[in-house]
């Protein structure tokens, strides 16, 4: 081969995942004798070597992976990967560890590099953001032994997970709306899977029934182009709802532009609320009400539960603040 054999080139020339390499190499349980002994002779064959770099530091790999999904995610946005990202650096280069980030179409696509970054020893740990319910990138970290922490999933299982609960948050947007006479609610949110998005979808819904108010809800997958869609969609319907709530600032942004061009007044005939704060929410026209969150903070406690990993410490669940929610001018009394 022309260039150095990776393990993913081993993987193909035995015609397995990189997960089973990663047995087969570090000699793992977990395959058959006759699967290893093929994976051997293929990585022979290859002249593939571990990564010499990594294998020669004094105590072991000196970098976390962060897989990131195609579209940001918790991270879509400008600002905000950046202000996790510092935070994360800042804990983590006390100790000189690194960060190798990655991007993934699907979650199979994260568990491939995170094996791969593992059998290459290129990381003692990775970062999952947006953890969802039957997580297969959990499932594969815990099947290959890999230390992992968790951003925003359901801290029930062994993975380290940074996480708020954004339930009571959310009810508090609800009660507020309801505060200002609103009782046809809507809500726009992320993908359904996610562990957050479950969260927040039934405490709003919760709260707004309790206080008489009824709640249409659309699920898109990220974007303000298909929140601009779902928008579309809810204020050309026959009940058209006088507040919304999306799951992030872009969406809600996009909302503007589309009440302004049916000629829906924000706020005096509708209602928006963002779920996610960002410089862009200050900025809009009128500018976003919205529930502000530091990234910062998610960044810090990573950063502090990868130490806990790197030194040998069991690394336990970390709980945040839930977000705040700050009023601005999209969000006005209903009109009579």
């Amino acid at each position: 081969m022309s260039k150095r054999p990776t393990i993913v080139d081993v993987a193909r020339g035995a015609g397995v995942s990189i997960a089973v390499v990663s047995y087969a190499l570090n000699g793992r349980p977990g395959v058959s004798e006759e699967t290893r002994a093929r994976v051997l002779r293929v990585a022979e064959e290859y002249g593939w070597r571990p990564n010499v770099a990594a294998r020669s530091m004094r105590a072991g790999p000196k970098c976390v992976g962060l897989v990131l999904p195609a579209g940001g995610g918790t991270f879509a946005g400008e600002d905000r990967l950046l202000q996790f990202v510092t935070a994360l650096q800042e804990v983590l280069a006390q100790h000189r560890v690194g960060t190798l980030v990655h991007i993934a179409d699907d979650p199979e696509a994260a568990a491939e590099a995170c094996a791969r970054w593992w059998a290459e020893r290129q990381v003692y740990a990775v970062v999952l953001p947006d953890v969802h319910q039957d997580d297969l990138r959990i499932e594969r970290m815990g099947e290959l032994a890999i230390p992992a922490v968790g951003l925003d999933g359901a801290p029930t299982g062994d993975t380290a997970m940074v996480w708020t609960d954004d339930g009571p948050a959310h009810a508090n947007v609800a009660d507020y709306l309801l505060s200002l006479g609103h009782r046809r609610l809507a809500r726009v949110t992320g993908r359904p899977e996610l562990a957050v998005t479950r969260v927040r979808e039934e405490a709003f819904t919760a709260a707004a029934r309790r206080g008489g108010g009824t709640v249409t809800s659309l699920a898109v997958s990220a974007g303000g182009g298909e929140g601009a869609v779902a928008t579309r969609r809810l204020l050309q319907s026959p009940d058209r709802p006088t507040a919304i709530v999306f799951d992030d600032d872009e969406m809600a942004i996009a909302a503007l532009d589309v009440a302004r061009r049916l000629g829906i007044d924000v706020p005096w005939e509708l209602s928006v609320v963002a779920g996610v704060d960002s410089a862009r929410c200050r900025l809009a026209i009128p500018s976003l009400t919205a529930l502000t969150r530091s990234m910062r903070d998610y960044g810090s406690a990573t950063g502090a539960l990868l130490l806990d990993l790197l030194e040998g410490r069991p690394a336990a669940h970390h709980r945040l603040e839930p977000p705040a929610l700050t009023v601005r001018g999209s969000t006005a009394p209903a009109a009579p």
